[in-house]
């Protein structure tokens, strides 16, 4: 057993140089590149972001973003928005290609014109590039409920 063993060995040492063997070489920058050199992997489509055009400090309001990969694999997104704490910068997912994400958010800040960024990756984490939305806020007009009160009790005086 140990002969047949050690000649095996020998005939893979003698036979081996002559295989022949070549190399090539691919500098590679970033995981994009690695995943479509190893599994021929693209990343998603950059995300396609709505919100409200008007939002109101202290209400909640809606964010939709829409993901699609090319190559149909899930999908994770993540949020650029330090405005927004209800939306932390942690990658949420795996979501299925082609869908649409939907947050409930409210914001408490000041007004002002801000901006949201989301990027989205797959599973293999190819990442697309980021998008970004201009977000305008304005504050919160509480009605004036004493002049309204006071403005329905003159008003049913005249009526009756």
């Amino acid at each position: 057993m140990r002969k047949k063993l050690y000649c095996f060995m020998l005939i893979t040492l003698l036979v081996t140089p002559l295989i022949p063997i070549t190399v090539t070489s691919q500098k590679i920058s970033s995981k994009s590149d690695l995943n479509s050199i190893f599994f021929n992997n693209s990343p998603p489509y950059p995300p396609n972001i709505t919100v409200p055009d008007k939002i109101i400090t202290g209400k909640w309001f809606k964010i939709k973003v829409s993901i699609t990969d090319p190559d149909s694999d899930n999908v994770y997104i993540r949020f650029n928005a330090s405005i927004l704490p209800d939306l932390p910068e942690y990658w949420f997912g795996p979501i299925p290609s082609g869908t649409i994400f939907s947050s409930w958010v409210k914001y408490k800040g000041p007004t002002g014109s801000f901006t949201i960024g989301v990027q989205a990756k797959d599973t293999y984490d190819a990442e697309s590039e980021w998008t970004y939305v201009k977000i305008n806020i304005y504050k919160n007009k509480a009605i004036n409920t004493q002049f309204l009160n006071f403005y329905n009790r003159i008003i049913s005086n005249f009526l009756f």
